[in-house]
């Protein structure tokens, strides 16, 4: 059953498979997907979790040059329109981050919208904030870590959730 207003940002790769398998775990369908274009995402339609989800594409925020990543200014200003007009479409009214930096600016815009912001923060966090965590944080009504350890970092809008992913 597809969820009214609910969407998922995600940036594709391993972060966009635990969100299919978060998914999974809580039985429900996002209206909208919001993740990154890459060649792994082709792959989207054969999961059943997303059958019928409206699939978004958002700019990647980084460019490469080989193993290291840079800001490139032209790139990320391209990246925060295209969050903006993609927050402004799919007006969610609970937004779910399981992601790298990538998911940010939607997140700010779909708050900005009056939507309700949950960060599932990586299970490789176990004694640091990622950077998406310290930067959702302020905006996010809940913060899920997968680490008791982090309880102490996140504060009180953080909720222990055990190995979700």
């Amino acid at each position: 059953m597809i969820s009214e207003k609910f969407a998922v940002v995600t940036d594709r790769g391993g972060h966009l498979h635990n969100a299919v398998m978060l998914l999974r775990q809580m039985g429900m369908v996002p209206q909208h997907l919001v993740t990154t274009y890459g060649p792994d995402v082709s792959a989207v339609g054969q999961f059943s979790e997303l059958k019928g989800t409206k699939r978004h594409w958002v700019p990647y925020l980084f460019s490469w040059a080989g193993k290291r990543r840079y800001v490139n200014p032209f790139k990320s200003l391209l990246h925060v329109l295209v969050s903006l007009a993609c927050a402004w479409r799919t007006r969610p009214r609970v937004v779910v981050s399981v992601g790298a930096t990538n998911v940010v600016f939607y997140c700010y815009w779909a708050k900005l919208f009056g939507a309700r912001i949950y960060h599932v923060e990586c299970m490789n966090q176990v004694f640091s904030k990622s950077v998406t965590g310290k930067l959702l944080y302020p905006i996010a009504d809940k913060v899920f870590v997968q680490w008791p350890e982090l309880l102490k970092l996140y504060g009180k809008k953080a909720e222990y959730a055990g190995w979700v992913l």
